[in-house]
């Protein structure tokens, strides 16, 4: 079960950062720029959408934009202490199950926990969300899919930090936000490569975090196996990243 839940993240990994690898931010502008789509003004004119507010022109400049350049240069080459980071992680997750547990302890709903979300949202912080007992897939893809929701045991509880990963990412999205265009790369290829890179690599430091801690952990928390642990963003698909069988 394992073996192919890292495999499917390792291709999904390969996938998008070959593709990230083979792209670069000057073809990105270039084709928002050349691309540029027409929109409907409100008085019926048609003007393309970027020149209608200068947007043009802050694509231009964001293309020669030095710190831009070398944070994307950064985040390419995936260049991690994967040792150090599988350590942190596994510290954030033990000080999670110990908090876990101790809300358990506390509120025992009498249900069996056997389905773990890492859920994430605008900050690069991941909450503990657990819920009962269902036919839980192994996806090959990011997928929403059905899930015991009735059955939740906790929501939003422990913490997993992302941030020594996603620092190129933040400081990414910073320039972005200081250019005023961050709202026009993020629904690029580009971008949504970049991110999905950074997401599946955390995602197999996070399996290999798991896979050292073991399920004695879990000990005090009323466990159904096989407990499938999963990652997403919220509201949106999640993947598999490991399973206590």
């Amino acid at each position: 079960m394992n073996d192919e839940i890292k495999n499917n993240l390792q291709g999904l990994l390969e996938t998008n950062l070959n593709n990230l690898q083979n792209s670069s931010l000057e073809g990105m502008f270039d084709k928002l720029v050349n691309e540029n789509p027409y929109q409907i003004n409100l008085d019926g004119t048609i003007t393309n959408l970027y020149n209608a507010s200068n947007e043009v022109k802050k694509i231009n400049d964001a293309k020669k934009n030095p710190r831009l350049i070398l944070a994307f240069d950064k985040i390419k080459k995936m260049e991690f202490d994967e040792k150090e980071i599988v350590a942190e992680f596994k510290i954030d997750i033990l000080n999670s199950i110990q908090e876990i547990k101790n809300i358990v302890s506390i509120d025992n709903k009498d249900l069996k926990n056997q389905i773990i979300f890492l859920e994430y949202n605008y900050e690069p912080y991941a909450y503990f969300c657990g819920f009962g007992k269902g036919n839980y897939p192994i996806l090959k893809n990011p997928e929403y899919f059905e899930f015991n929701y009735q059955e939740e045991l906790y929501n939003g509880l422990g913490k997993i930090d992302y941030r020594k990963m996603w620092k190129e990412l933040i400081t990414i999205n910073d320039i972005l936000e200081e250019l005023d265009i961050y709202d026009i790369v993020w629904s690029t290829e580009l971008y949504q490569y970049l991110l999905n890179s950074l997401k599946f690599k955390t995602y197999l430091l996070l399996h290999k975090a798991f896979d050292q801690i073991g399920i004695k952990e879990f000990n005090g928390i009323e466990i159904e196996k096989p407990l499938m642990i999963y990652g997403n963003e919220h509201d949106c698909e999640a993947i598999n990243i490991y399973a206590y069988e």
